[in-house]
């Protein structure tokens, strides 16, 4: 009888065939639902460089209007002033206006800027023991950075011109005291600092995506924000959308198991977040490159392959870290929109850590502050983007590998919570 036996054969991929045809199944759902991949590749696609491109009009096309309020006219002295002043802000692209009466200026909401020249100002700027004072009034509430930069260049152009006053002053003080070479700095300003030298992070001088990338990233970093909730959205649906359309026990009974089902879901989720993330970065890029290019700089400053990647990669761990912690919770919710509200908290919790990535630099904590945070996987997937920025690429490495194993323990240990029943009764 022995000879008509057959040696058992234990098929070992039958598990990975059932996980590979769950996961496949998945795929072309996130396939058939276009309208799903249409609204999350082209949103950021379109609407930040739409932002940007509306933003770059917008500074060309509204100018900066100022009113120069000359209460001085009947000096000559004042003339030149005056003229030198509305011609330097007339060179780089301000409207401005001279308006005889202080009211009517103030009254006319089409000024951002008011100038006022008062009276006697010609006799204290030609003067040895007074000071000439010009006044600036600006309308609260009104385009803060760019009345904010138009300020800045009213006082540059004042200083300049008052320098040259101040030479001429000196100048004639030196000719009246017997001196023919006269250094007028060196009387004037005897103490200067030079121009700051920007260097790169290693100590050489700094190229201009030295400059651009630390704020690439921190953009980059806050974008982690919105690309976890469109994956905490779908692995709601994948789980108690699927038990409310009474298709969950077809799944479970099904010889994939539900390991296999689980792991399906938060892959999946976490690919609809990854691209997410492809279409937020790139959308990000092109906003900032329009910006770069509409203020003079170069476009391609703006692009690193390499943070690109990185970025990408990052975001899908971080989505799903996020997902698996949010799992046990999820699986025993009955409703989609409490579902939905217990993901969002979790989302949360990585807003707070992104949005301190933007204003803060995790790299520079003491360690005392950064061990603590070094247990939230939060804190790792903002250190991957700064170490890359400052070429600690060993220390953006390491961040990674963390940001790995974190991911998936926590996965496991969230898979191992749950069975059939909690996941088919929301129990």
């Amino acid at each position: 009888m022995k000879k008509y036996l057959k040696p058992l054969q234990v098929n070992y991929m039958k598990p990975f065939n059932a996980l590979k045809a769950m996961l496949w199944k998945e795929v072309k759902e996130i396939k058939r639902d276009r309208k799903l991949l249409i609204s999350t590749i082209l949103l950021p696609l379109i609407s930040l460089p739409a932002i940007g491109i509306l933003t770059a009009l917008l500074l060309y096309y509204q100018p900066i209007f100022i009113a120069v309020v000359n209460q001085d006219v009947e000096e000559e002295t004042n003339k030149w002033f005056v003229d030198n002043l509305i011609s330097d802000l007339s060179s780089r692209g301000y409207k401005v206006e001279t308006v005889q009466e202080l009211d009517a200026a103030l009254r006319n909401l089409t000024f951002d800027l008011i100038i006022k020249i008062p009276l006697g100002f010609s006799e204290n700027l030609t003067s040895l023991n007074k000071v000439a004072y010009v006044e600036i009034i600006k309308r609260a509430g009104v385009s803060g950075d760019r009345v904010d930069r138009a300020e800045q260049d009213v006082k540059n152009i004042i200083a300049s011109i008052s320098n040259a006053v101040s030479e001429l002053k000196i100048k004639d003080l030196a000719g009246r005291a017997g001196l023919i070479d006269v250094n007028v700095d060196a009387i004037r300003n005897p103490v200067q600092v030079k121009i700051p030298i920007y260097i790169g992070p290693s100590g050489e001088p700094a190229k201009i995506e030295d400059i651009v990338k630390p704020f690439i990233a921190r953009l980059l970093i806050l974008s982690f924000t919105f690309i976890v909730t469109p994956a905490s959205t779908f692995i709601v649906d994948g789980i108690v959308g699927e038990r409310e359309r009474k298709t969950i026990e077809m799944l479970l009974s099904s010889p994939a198991g539900l390991w296999d089902l689980l792991v399906t879901k938060l892959v999946s989720s976490s690919l609809i977040g990854l691209i997410a993330s492809l279409a937020d970065i790139i959308g990000l890029l092109l906003y900032y490159g329009i910006l770069v290019t509409a203020l003079g700089g170069w476009f391609m400053a703006v692009f690193d392959p390499g943070l690109i990647i990185l970025h990408a990669f990052t975001a899908f761990l971080t989505i799903l870290v996020t997902v698996s912690i949010s799992l046990p919770f999820i699986t025993r919710t009955k409703g989609i929109r409490t579902a939905s509200n217990i993901a969002s908290m979790f989302s949360i919790i990585g807003l707070a850590f992104f949005v301190a990535g933007w204003i803060i630099d995790f790299y520079k904590l003491p360690e005392n502050i950064l061990n603590p945070l070094l247990l939230v996987p939060y804190t790792h997937s903002v250190l991957v983007i700064q170490s890359y920025v400052y070429r600690d690429y060993s220390r953006s490495l390491g961040s990674i590998s963390v940001l790995i194993v974190l991911s998936l323990i926590i996965m496991v240990v969230s898979l191992k919570t749950l069975d059939r029943e909690k996941v088919l009764l929301a129990t």
